[in-house]
């Protein structure tokens, strides 16, 4: 999509008349932030031809993202407007994506056999079925096809302003989102999502024990689950959170919890694509990290948490920030 944004930090946009106007999307953050610590990546959407769209895949080109698998059509590029929170007003995000050359999206668009010949993980978020019927049908028909040798993450990723196309509302979506995560190997979501997406009862307390029972529930009701991570966010203000997050892996009939490290972020310059960040994180540590869960869980939480600290929606640190982050939390200068 592309995202207009206020120029001037603090204004709304109701009473702003400059905007900055640059790519963003959740899946896209993700590719970026995995690209950016060295991993190859591709995107693949559909978008209409002409200038805004060779915008976009110049954006994702310059993080060497694969754009091959692009295709064209439609009339119109999703776009969203993003209003900066601080203090205590909370930032918003207002969609405009009904139309967009992306919500007529058909599984007859793609090259599917050309595009995981060489796919060893495939992800993507309770956004895109959200979006469409379209789009949900043609997930549906991937999974349905995917080789058992690609692994698939979902982030679930809840909007209540998108879903518009669902009728029954609540019961729709938790049936939708169920089976989008009926072959993921990983799901990842905040302290909210499991309940708004997929419906799963907490206690409403943010303890780990907690948070450890939906991970419990998703595991016994999905096969394919391997992994299931949560962000942990304590809003202060708009600009102070709390930030961490948990690591639960599958071990025979149960389940072992990482913990990441408890960080506190203040002077946030922008949260939108954070959890992202830590989705992007948590998949290469899975990847490169082995079964070195702990050093994942403290990547994941390193890597969105610097993301907080960048405007716009993709992530701008490499392995090394990380690291030093983790190691020198305080901001120490570094020489």
């Amino acid at each position: 999509m592309l995202r207009i944004t206020p120029s001037v930090f603090g204004e709304k946009v109701i009473q702003a008349s400059a905007f900055t106007i640059e790519p963003g999307g959740s899946e896209s953050n993700v590719s970026i932030a995995l690209s950016l610590i060295g991993n190859r990546c591709g995107f693949i959407t559909r978008l209409p031809a002409g200038v805004l769209s060779e915008k976009i895949i110049r954006y994702l080109r310059s993080y060497s993202l694969d754009t091959s698998n692009i295709t064209f059509g439609g009339e119109r590029v999703g776009l969203y407007w993003t209003e900066i929170g601080t203090g205590p007003r909370a930032s918003q995000v207002f969609y405009d994506r009904v139309g967009s050359s992306f919500s007529e999206i058909s599984h007859s668009d793609f090259d599917w056999d050309k595009i995981f010949t060489d796919t060893y993980w495939f992800h993507t978020s309770g956004i895109s079925p959200a979006v469409s019927e379209n789009v949900y049908v043609t997930l549906k028909k991937i999974f349905s096809d995917i080789s058992p040798d690609c692994r698939i993450s979902i982030d679930l990723n809840y909007r209540s302003k998108l879903w518009e196309w669902v009728k029954d509302k609540q019961l729709s979506i938790h049936k939708i989102m169920w089976e989008m995560c009926s072959k993921a190997c990983l799901i990842v979501g905040n302290e909210t999502d499991f309940h708004d997406a997929l419906g799963i009862q907490d206690e409403d307390k943010r303890e780990q024990v907690n948070y450890e029972k939906v991970a419990s529930h998703c595991f016994k009701s999905l096969p394919y689950l391997q992994y299931v991570a949560i962000s942990l966010r304590e809003s202060v203000s708009a600009n102070e959170n709390g930030w961490s997050g948990l690591l639960c892996v599958k071990k025979d009939s149960n389940f072992i919890t990482y913990k990441g490290p408890e960080i506190r972020i203040t002077n946030i310059v922008d949260r939108i694509g954070t959890g992202d960040s830590f989705a992007a994180g948590i998949i290469h540590g899975l990847i490169h990290y082995k079964e070195d869960y702990q050093r994942t869980i403290n990547f994941a939480v390193g890597l969105s948490a610097l993301n907080h600290t960048v405007r716009g929606d993709a992530s701008q640190s490499g392995i090394s920030d990380v690291e030093n982050f983790l190691k020198n939390p305080g901001g120490r200068i570094i020489r």
